[in-house]
């Protein structure tokens, strides 16, 4: 079992009173920490058209990140696949996997606001066959030979594609997604699936809440086990990437959720408004004006404590997935002061050590 850190967004409020560029220094500086703590990644996530900042240029941050560190494998969680061309998400990838010495890894997943497909000059109705034809481009363009594909959404031919990654086999390739057909695609396709623990996608956008993380990793992990049985593949040891929030703090879970709960309330308010909920639905869930009843709920979506509060979590997500659990834990949210973060992450690092 591993222990990543993530993610990564580059997002800056008003509030904080920096800039985007002290942002990405506070955010490099994080995953040194991370690295130097004993953490096994840090994960960077990309959207577009934002004016927070979130990070759409995901692999020049991600070759900053490989420039910043030493031995932390740093991935993408996720790239959007339908918004690239193909051919040069492979050579960026490979190349970041050379930059690394080895230790990158690419989540791409489809990606589902409107407007990121309008900015990038295409739409909804053409993500499925554009991410089925990255995979194939990525695959071939990896391995050995000239690249020749024709596709449903890109045709690419080509001598060969430069440079290799440095693994036989190429960039770890990771999928993400929640339907039926995402779960059969990444077992068809991809070398592990990325589960989002962090935002219920099957039932957030009905209730804008999460259902019991349990319910749901057993219920993703299952169904992702028998796509794999399906198409051949071994399921004993799957590789599960389990995006899941929390906070730690030395004072316990009441002093991390009175650090973390603004942050944390930000990101529900932004994903209430991507998957379409009222927004008189999302305009109280600010902190302050919570009752304290929607307090409790809203603390059983993140875990928050000290290690020894946490380790037992995460035993138990082992004891359910297997050792090919890998958990991307964010503990880093908008807002959250800079220091906060890295005794986080210090502390995180514990938790690591405890489960090794």
């Amino acid at each position: 079992m591993q222990v990543g850190l993530g993610v990564f967004t580059g997002e800056v409020l008003p509030e904080q009173g920096i800039t985007q560029t002290q942002q990405l220094a506070d955010e490099l500086e994080q995953m040194r920490e991370a690295e130097r703590v004993g953490l096994d990644a840090v994960w960077i996530s990309e959207h577009h058209f934002l004016a927070n900042g979130y990070v759409g240029s995901v692999l020049p941050y991600a070759a900053a990140a490989a420039h910043a560190t030493e031995r932390i494998v740093v991935g993408i969680s996720v790239a959007l696949a339908p918004l690239y061309d193909p051919v040069r998400l492979a050579e960026d990838a490979a190349f970041l996997d050379q930059l690394s010495g080895g230790r990158a890894a690419l989540g791409i997943a489809l990606g589902y606001r409107d407007v990121e497909y309008e900015g990038f000059g295409t739409s909804r109705r053409e993500r499925v066959r554009r991410m089925e034809d990255t995979v194939a481009i990525l695959r071939q363009s990896w391995g050995d030979g000239p690249l020749d594909h024709t596709g449903r959404a890109f045709t690419r031919r080509a001598p060969g594609v430069f440079p290799k990654p440095v693994r036989p086999g190429g960039v770890p390739l990771l999928m993400g997604g929640h339907a039926n057909a995402a779960i059969r695609r990444a077992a068809r396709h991809a070398d592990g699936f990325i589960m989002d623990g962090g935002t219920d996608s099957r039932a957030f956008g009905d209730s804008g809440h999460n259902r019991p993380l349990a319910e749901r990793v057993a219920e993703l992990v299952g169904e992702y086990r028998a796509a794999l049985r399906a198409y051949g593949r071994d399921d004993a040891e799957p590789k599960v990437y389990l995006t899941l929030g929390g906070f730690l703090h030395e004072d316990g879970a009441d002093a991390a959720w009175e650090v973390v709960s603004e942050g944390y309330m930000y990101t529900r308010r932004v994903y209430g408004e991507w998957y379409g909920l009222d927004p008189a639905e999302y305009a109280g869930w600010h902190p302050r004006l919570m009752s304290p009843q929607e307090h409790a709920a809203r603390r059983t979506e993140v875990l928050l404590g000290r290690p020894a509060d946490l380790v037992p979590e995460f035993e138990a997500l082992r004891a359910a997935v297997g050792d090919g659990l890998h958990v991307m834990f964010r503990c880093r949210y908008p807002g959250v002061s800079h220091e906060d973060t890295l005794r986080s992450i210090a502390l995180l690092g514990e938790v690591r050590e405890a489960i090794a």
